[in-house]
């Protein structure tokens, strides 16, 4: 008996040691449910757990959870219990905490804890993880394999755009093809300066490292985004390989096309990776998600990225916070002040160089059946007029912020001002480049506009445009 007295204390000590490597206050043999003795009492912030360790011959059964039960009843709400059992749960003990959670009580095995005990593992990670199945699944997490952890059934559609690419002779897409290379970069059709605000200072940045393993985890986070609003119809992203680039409108398109990798690999000269880079709006900003992926079936990722670029520091991180913990970051994370502003802007000196002929646009449909017309054009797909040439090789005669562009054969415009597509013929140039740099990527919005030079033109709209 003493023998397995001894055993238990040393259990309790590991466990002491275990929370307190990841910045809990620990409390060994804690009054808080007085008569009764607590083995643990592990809290951080707004976290608290209470903590009891069995360490036995055989599994913990209902007597073991009965009794911290008992011990939950004399603290204050809030306070989470853990059940810890080397050799693990009987069948009735699961079958419990499953069946009465407005008590929640988390289950870690031996295996477990030794996992997050020899630095293999995260212990806040893998209580948010348990507490969040079954609160919000009402399932038990217990010695999970690896492979299912970050997966989860997705609850309802990313938003699609309603923005489509109009083609000659092609029919209306979300996604286009041109000839490019790697680099992060991506256009967007809005970019927010979150230093554009009645305050002195600049904007804060938000870097994440995501636990993102493969492609399904990747598009996990992006679901996870969508969650909190911040995965949207607005969102703007490219897939990049050695010799050609793939640009998409929408979060839906993205989760479509990210999985389609092998026509991609398939292109000339393909590379064994490739790269995307995603932007779209937040709450306060936006963010952009890049990563490297194998272009092979086991679709490994490296290097993921969630960069958010912020008016300052929120006053209720609640949202960033639960974000984090469901994609396992719990530690390291911190706002860091901007040091330039979020957004620079180049002007061509001669505007009319960079009078550009459209190969394409960007359309959004009018909805009021009352106008004479269906889609406005929002944008505009043109030859890049940047693009690195074979014998110059564009050095020199490219602006520094629009170098990572020399590659890509299009650029994908905003217009500054729309114009309903009914045929018009119009006279485009490009009026400036808005910049954003995030931690790891370029966000740039090509703003053009158009002057109509149809000087007589009629109600009837009927003008064939030169494509």
């Amino acid at each position: 008996m003493r023998r397995a007295d001894q055993r238990g204390r040393e259990l309790e000590r590991f466990v002491a040691d275990v929370f307190r490597q990841y910045h809990f206050k620990v409390t060994l043999s804690a009054g808080v449910a007085r008569p009764r003795q607590t083995d643990v009492l592990a809290a951080r912030v707004n976290e608290v757990y209470l903590v009891e360790c069995k360490w036995r011959t055989d599994k913990a059964n209902i007597d073991d959870l009965d009794s911290l039960r008992s011990r939950l009843r004399r603290t204050n709400d809030g306070v989470v219990g853990v059940l810890v059992s080397v050799p693990g749960f009987s069948g009735t003990v699961l079958h419990d905490v499953e069946h009465r959670r407005e008590q929640p009580i988390l289950l870690i095995s031996g295996d477990e804890l030794r996992l997050v005990g020899g630095r293999r593992g995260s212990l806040p990670e893998l209580l948010w993880r348990k507490k969040d199945a079954l609160l919000t699944d009402g399932r038990v997490l217990l010695d999970e394999p690896p492979s299912k952890r970050g997966t989860r059934r997705r609850l309802f559609a990313l938003p699609p755009a309603e923005r489509q690419f109009v083609q000659p002779d092609r029919s209306p897409e979300q996604v286009i093809e041109c000839a490019g290379g790697f680099g992060q970069f991506v256009f967007a059709h809005e970019l927010p300066d979150i230093d554009w605000v009645p305050a002195d200072g600049l904007g804060v940045t938000l870097d994440i490292a995501p636990q993102v393993l493969d492609e399904r985890g990747l598009l996990d986070l992006v679901e996870r985004l969508a969650d909190l609003g911040w995965a949207t119809a607005d969102a703007r992203w490219s897939i990049q390989q050695s010799k050609r680039n793939w640009h998409g409108l929408g979060s839906a398109a993205f989760a479509t096309q990210l999985p389609r990798w092998q026509p991609r690999a398939n292109s000339p000269e393909a590379h064994h990776s490739e790269e995307i880079c995603y932007v779209d709006r937040c709450d306060g900003g936006f963010y952009t998600l890049t990563a490297n992926l194998a272009a092979h079936r086991f679709r490994r990722t490296t290097m993921v990225s969630l960069s958010f670029q912020l008016e300052g520091t929120p006053l209720d991180p609640a949202p960033l916070l639960q974000l984090c913990r469901s994609v396992g970051v719990h530690d390291a994370l911190y706002f860091r002040a901007r040091t330039e502003k979020s957004v620079s802007r180049f002007q061509p000196d001669d505007q009319r160089s960079l009078t550009v002929r459209p190969l394409g646009y960007v359309t959004t449909p009018e909805r009021d059946p009352a106008f004479p017309f269906t889609q406005w054009a929002t944008g505009i797909i043109i030859a890049n007029p940047y693009r690195r040439s074979a014998d110059s090789g564009g050095v020199g005669l490219v602006p520094e912020c629009l170098q990572m562009l020399q590659d890509s054969e299009y650029l994908i415009c905003d217009l500054a001002e729309h114009h309903p597509l009914d045929g018009r013929n119009c006279e485009y140039h490009v009026r400036a480049f808005e910049i954003a740099r995030t931690s790891d990527a370029l966000v740039c919005r090509p703003v053009a506009n158009w002057a109509s030079v149809d000087a007589d033109r009629g109600e009837s709209g009927n003008v064939n445009h030169e494509w």
